[in-house]
């Protein structure tokens, strides 16, 4: 699949480019990832820190996307967004890891190694510096 299999399908919609909700997603997703990285990390605390650092780096991309004249009516055409519009490869595939991680923490109850969340302590906010770059662009 791909972004435009997504938007003829319904999961992405063309709208207005909204700097408005795009500038409060980008404060909401800033706030997201900082509370994450103040949660002592542990085994009990480890699915929540993962849960909003994901939340954080999907609402960012979602901020970009309204930028763009986008509204993702699912996560995983936010990767495809990423990868085929942004042409942001590497970040697509760190996207989609975690999208993954996340699913199987909420779905299906997986656990999650304490080192892949401290992965994600340092990549998330990495990936948000990348696409604060690359949202300077436009």
């Amino acid at each position: 699949m791909n972004f435009e299999f997504s938007l003829n399908n319904g999961k992405v919609k063309k709208v207005p480019p909204n700097k408005i909700r795009a500038s409060s997603l980008f404060v909401s997703s800033v706030h997201a990832i900082e509370t994450a990285k103040k949660i002592q990390l542990d085994i009990k605390t480890s699915k929540t820190i993962l849960r909003e650092l994901y939340e954080g780096l999907r609402e960012y991309c979602e901020a970009i996307g309204y930028l763009k004249g986008y509204k993702f009516l699912d996560h995983e055409s936010i990767g495809f967004f990423l990868r085929d519009v942004l042409e942001e490869h590497s970040i697509y595939k760190k996207f989609d890891r975690y999208r993954k991680l996340r699913n199987g923490i909420n779905y299906y109850g997986n656990d999650i190694a304490i080192e892949t969340v401290e992965e994600a302590i340092n990549d998330i906010p990495e990936l948000v510096d990348r696409l604060e770059r690359i949202k300077s662009n436009f």
